[in-house]
């Protein structure tokens, strides 16, 4: 089918529009890192001080404490009623998310959907029905506005809580619909219907609304994907014969046809394009752009990355001018490692049919060659990027560099130096921060640093980094620690540097002048860099450093980071006998991440095989606090426990082991009958 082809913007406007969206891109990534950035700092102060003592504690800050604010907090009092085991202990969470509506309401902010829902959808689902009407006039108050969304909320809970005769009464309060009101909330109690799957209620009140209405309602898009789920074909095709009668946007009526295609329950990614071309077909619409993005990021969630490549190929071909961010979740599943071999013909594609591409897709494409080790292809798409113009080629020589030297072939990396040379490309600061952490001795440190100097390069917290890792490996301390002393070093870059020196000199057996130079980063206001508080938790082995684990584990913000720091300590109370610790750590990942925690449990239980004498009393304890947790004790850690009942001789314990395959469901096999052998002997 046929794209519109827009008129081409001149050299002038096409630049200002470059700058529009650039400065657009800055205060998006800005604002978005700041709000994340914020959201979790509100965590942790309502963790620490409470939620009415943090909207104090930024108050004083001179933070305005706004509607964003306030929902952050309900959401961590939320969270914390959510976890707890029956109502009765969440009520004091409850009280609290409460008194922060009572204050917002107190100072003048309207109370949106966005704050008040979350909290009666928890009502809904713990069935508190008193509490759901009194809150609900309160909202109601507070925002008039609220009246016909509310009704959502509350048709959900008489269906969870199977009040038929309560819905009867309600549906026909609105069967007229004549008035705006009821029809609002007729459209609140429909969608109602349908989020809880009852579909000849919600077919009911589709049929008795007006269609134009419900195709002008906001919450279209929401009707579309909700008559997918319950496959009712008939009445979205319906729908989208009077859209196209009434001349709606082609870009509106592909994008519900996708609405509903995406949205059938058990449907391939080629079933959901088979319908939506079906569809655009039969009433002759014209796809958008906007819609064939969603349809190549669907592709991708589904793990159909050729069939993205190949829904991408067909709008090449309709269409010569494609934004080449339309390729972005392709380039992205690539990035992440899942289908690297997709590279090749994703940029086949992109220069078959010449799409402009931009300096980051340069250097994703390049990236990707890199970690194929296919350098030759890095190679082809770096002169690819030197012949556009269009970008500096620094930062992609720095990427086919960095991955030399990850195979640790530094010929190869001198050899990309040799090419920035023969090209006339200067080396920036990343260059010489990979060439320099690669140093095989001090002089060529000194070398690159005088280089750097005379090239003019400015230094950064990289290259700073670069330095204290290179002196560190050789065993120069003192430089090391002179590196992070530099006074030219920026007050915002001094906390990674030195915490870069804290886990260098941890890394490369330094671990109490790391913990010393931990000591005087908190004293002196500052934070440890979670990298850097790991490696100080993995080199820790020392006995009677469990608290100083603790408040090292206190310094990871990030959940990823944390979950492996908090299994590092798991293993140092194993290794040093602190089984009440271990318990108590182990409860804490299993609440984080249960999945993952399978694969620690199994590490601990191999370090108890490993260890010299087996601490069988250990690993009996953990293996209970396993059971009583509600985990699963897989084979391989009865096999890990079993063989050392067999390496400390100990027979009564291995026939507990054995008793728990079969409490576990675990078939005998080769291996343990043969452990049980060998204890017996």
């Amino acid at each position: 089918m046929e794209w519109f082809a827009g008129s081409q913007p001149s050299n002038a406007m096409m630049h200002l529009q470059k700058e529009v969206a650039r400065e657009k891109k800055k205060r998006y990534i800005f604002r978005n890192t700041e709000s994340r950035r914020f959201t979790r700092l509100m965590r942790m102060c309502a963790d620490k001080l409470g939620t009415e003592s943090a909207l104090e504690f930024f108050g004083r800050l001179g933070r305005d404490t706004g509607p964003k604010e306030f929902n952050a907090l309900i959401r961590v009092c939320l969270e914390k009623a959510r976890a707890c085991g029956d109502i009765d202990s969440a009520v004091e969470h409850i009280f609290r998310a409460c008194r922060l509506f009572e204050m917002m309401k107190y100072r003048g902010f309207q109370i949106e959907e966005d704050s008040y829902g979350p909290f009666l959808l928890y009502l809904v689902d713990v069935e508190l029905l008193e509490e759901f009407e009194m809150f609900s006039a309160f909202f109601r108050d507070a925002n008039p506005r609220s009246c016909s969304r509310i009704p959502y909320y509350e048709m959900l809970l008489l269906i969870r809580a199977q009040d038929e005769e309560s819905i009867r009464e309600l549906c026909r309060s609105v069967e007229d619909c004549s008035e705006e009101a009821d029809y609002c909330i007729a459209e609140s109690y429909m969608l109602a219907f349908a989020e809880s799957n009852r579909k000849m209620d919600f077919v009911t009140f589709l049929e008795l609304l007006d269609p134009t209405k419900v195709l002008g309602s906001k919450y279209i898009s929401s009707i579309f994907k909700y008559m997918g789920r319950l496959k009712l074909e008939n009445h979205a095709e319906k729908f989208l014969q009077k859209m196209t009668s009434k001349e709606y946007s082609d870009v509106k009526v592909s994008s519900l046809i996708f609405d509903y295609a995406a949205n059938i329950p058990s449907i391939e990614a080629e079933d959901v394009i088979s319908s939506f071309n079906k569809w655009q077909e039969k009433f002759k619409v014209a796809p958008s752009v906007g819609v064939y993005d969603r349809i190549i990021s669907f592709c991708c969630s589904s793990s159909k990355i050729s069939l993205a490549l190949d829904v991408a190929e067909c709008l090449c071909k309709s269409n010569p001018s494609v934004p080449i961010e339309l390729l972005n979740p392709i380039i992205n599943v690539c990035e992440q490692g899942y289908e690297l071999h997709m590279a090749r013909p994703l940029y086949n594609l992109m220069s078959l049919y010449k799409l402009k591409l931009k300096p980051e897709t340069f250097r994703s494409m390049i990236s990707l060659c890199v970690k194929m080790k296919d350098f030759e292809g890095a190679y082809t798409i770096l002169t690819d990027a030197e012949e556009s113009g269009e970008t500096s080629t620094v930062s992609l020589y720095n990427v086919i560099m960095a991955g030399y030297f990850r195979e640790k072939n530094h010929n190869g990396a001198q050899m990309v130096m040799s090419q920035m040379q023969i090209a006339g490309v200067k080396p920036d600061s990343e260059t010489f921060s990979y060439l320099i952490s690669n140093c095989d001795c001090e002089e060529k440190i000194s070398k690159y640093l005088d280089e750097l100097r005379r090239d003019g390069v400015q230094m950064t917290k990289h290259a700073y980094m670069a330095l204290i890792n290179a002196y560190s490996r050789l065993g120069n301390f003192d430089m090391a620690k002179q590196v992070a002393q530099d006074k030219e070093i920026p007050p915002k870059c001094l906390s990674e540097v030195r915490s870069a020196l804290v886990g260098a000199l941890a890394s490369n057996g330094k671990v109490s002048d790391g913990l010393e130079l931990f000591d005087e980063i908190k004293q002196s206001g500052g934070y440890l860099e979670p990298k850097a508080a790991i490696a100080l938790i993995e080199h820790t082995q020392t006995e009677d450093q469990l608290d100083r684990l603790y408040q090292l584990l206190e310094e990871v913000s990030d959940p990823g980071m944390w979950f492996d720091g908090c299994g590092r300590v798991l293993q140092y109370c194993v290794q040093h006998n602190h089984p009440d610790a271990a318990v108590d750590l182990l409860k804490q990942l299993k609440e984080t991440n249960e999945m993952s925690t399978y694969m620690i449990v199994d590490q601990v239980f191999c370090q108890i095989w490993e260890m010299e004498p087996v601490n069988l009393d250990v690993g009996m304890e953990l293996l209970r606090a396993v059971k009583e947790l509600g985990l699963n004790v897989s084979r391989t850690s009865l096999d890990f426990l079993l063989s050392a009942c067999v390496k400390a001789k100990d027979s009564q314990r291995a026939q507990q082991i054995w008793e728990e395959y079969e409490s576990s469901g675990l078939p005998h096999n080769v291996l343990t009958s043969l452990r049980e052998l060998e204890v017996d002997n």
